[in-house]
């Protein structure tokens, strides 16, 4: 009969560190890996087919998902997986999954993608940080909003706050209009770029994201930015007086978080859009994740694997969903305009 520390030994090397943690993206990328069975805890990490079998469960949602098609989805990836040996032979049928299920706005990634697009990001200076840039020239403020990925709950309320209160303290200059330039916003955190915008946003619903089964509205309110009523970023610079007219500039590399912040000013009194067509993925994410250290038997390398699922679509105040549409259709009016000139010729929304 083993001794207590022989067991206790034993009971040290269990693979414990199975847990996956998979990221699942609502309108983006979700991270299919191996997790602990639902409640988390496995002792051993599910074969390959079971493995893609939760994977497919993470897709329900999609946006693109109904009973009948995840069944034949389902079905589908049962058959390409049966004789896959790790759990990198699933990802094909996995990565077609999410796009049949979510759309063209939905993928899946390997460890060292995960690892790339959401692991922990080195710690960076403040002045390093990503930050909206105001200023004024001839009666014209201009902003810049950049896309913000990643940093904690201080980092982003400097974005909202530089912003923000950049716009207010541009008032007594601002004589003709404002820009609104998210030209090269690729996306990312889509909360704080709509509260350092607060000041030049109407209060009221100001855009929504449409599921297949709900709407979510997006509201700004005494300078709250709220998702479905939770309140997701706030400002305190107050707002700019209405009355000059807004232009908005986007390109082709105006995408996702980018592109709801431009559908977030459609429908605005005064307020015209210029530039060049968005890139097309104006869908929102959400992650639900597991991570996993090895494959069964030892295979495999550390690391977790994601998948992005698109789940809604962003729509503007008068709930016109936005597909997504990768240059095929324009989100916005194309015209080889400056910024400056933008502004000297509004019209009305």
């Amino acid at each position: 009969m083993p001794s207590i520390g022989t067991r206790r030994r034993v009971l040290h090397l269990l693979p414990v560190a199975f847990a996956v943690a998979v990221v699942v993206l609502i309108g983006g990328t979700i991270a299919a890996t191996p997790s602990l069975e639902r409640a988390g805890l496995l002792d051993v990490p599910p074969s390959p087919q079971r493995y893609a079998d939760m994977a497919v469960d993470l897709m329900v949602d999609g946006l693109q998902a109904d009973p009948a098609r995840v069944a034949e989805v389902r079905a589908q990836v049962d058959a390409q997986a049966a004789k896959a040996r790790d759990y990198a032979g699933t990802h094909p049928a996995l990565s077609a999954a999410a796009k049949e299920l979510g759309g063209e706005h939905s993928s899946l990634l390997g460890p060292a993608e995960a690892a790339a697009d959401f692991g922990d990001s080195p710690p960076v200076s403040a002045a390093a940080e990503p930050r909206p840039t105001v200023t004024t020239a001839d009666g014209i403020t201009t902003i810049v909003v950049p896309a913000i990925v990643g940093g904690d709950d201080a980092s982003r309320q400097r974005y909202v706050d530089t912003g923000a209160r950049g716009l207010v303290a541009a008032v007594p200059a601002t004589t003709r209009g404002w820009v609104v330039d998210l030209r090269g916003n690729t996306g990312g955190d889509m909360w704080p770029m709509l509260a350092a915008l607060s000041p030049l946003l109407d209060e009221g619903q100001v855009m929504s994201f449409e599921h297949a089964d709900r709407s979510e509205p997006v509201t700004v309110a005494g300078g709250a930015v709220a998702q479905d009523g939770d309140v997701m970023a706030t400002s305190d610079a107050g707002r700019v007086p209405a009355g000059l007219p807004i232009a908005v500039l986007t390109d082709g590399m105006t995408v996702s978080s980018g592109e709801a912040v431009a559908i977030a000013f459609i429908g605005q009194h005064g307020v015209r859009s210029f530039g060049q067509p968005t890139y097309g993925f104006s869908s929102a994410t959400a992650d639900a994740r597991r991570r996993r250290d090895r494959e069964p038997h030892g295979r495999g390398r550390r690391g977790s694997h994601r998948e992005a699922l698109r789940r809604s679509r962003g729509a503007g105040r008068r709930g016109r969903r936005r597909r997504d549409h990768r240059r095929r259709r324009r989100l916005v009016r194309r015209a080889a305009v400056t910024a400056r000139a933008a502004v000297s010729r509004p019209r009305p929304a």
